[in-house]
Parts: structure tokens; C-alpha cells; sequence
């Protein structure tokens, strides 16, 4: 997700964001589906819940910034394995 799109979703109406209990919820059910060889969209559904929770509108909860930073870690470490093993690297 780059800025632009991260910018345009911070300007959407608070009401029309899902609470952070219920994208960790998505995020955590995605994670366990193949945690341990997931598919590239699934990695880069990951990245994009994991990046979500970073957004200044959940910062009000230590545990979501911290656990979220380290997911979007995590995620774009996949997310980049898998696009270097499609481009045959």
C-alpha cells in the first residue's frame, strides 16, 4: 500500500472503519490459513490488513501499533519472496 492510498483511506469517514479487534480478527484468521507457505494474494491480503492497523487511527493501542509494525514486517519479507521466486530469481 503506498502513501497515496494509505492518505486516501486515513481522509475516509472514522465511522466506516472496521475496529482494530476486527481487522486483527481478519488478519489472524488469514495468517493461519498458510502460515506456513501462503499464496502471494493471500501474503499481500496479510500486508494490506497488517498495514491498516498502523494507520494513526488505531495508534491508541500499544499492543495493535507493535504487533501490526511486526506483521507488516513479516508479510513484506513473504510478499517480496514470492514476487523474486515469479520473476525467477
Amino acid at each position: 500500500m503506498n502513501t497515496r492510498e494509505m492518505n486516501a483511506i486515513s481522509m475516509m469517514d472514522m465511522a466506516r472503519l472496521p475496529d482494530a479487534e476486527a481487522v486483527m480478527a481478519s488478519l489472524l484468521y488469514v495468517s493461519t490459513l498458510y502460515i506456513k507457505k501462503p499464496t502471494l494474494d493471500l501474503a499481500k491480503m496479510a500486508l494490506r490488513l497488517s498495514e491498516v492497523l498502523t494507520m494513526p487511527e488505531y495508534a491508541d493501542s500499544d499492543l495493535v501499533c507493535n504487533v501490526s509494525r511486526r506483521m507488516c514486517v513479516q508479510w513484506t519479507l513473504l510478499v517480496n519472496e514470492h514476487e523474486r521466486k515469479s520473476d525467477g530469481q
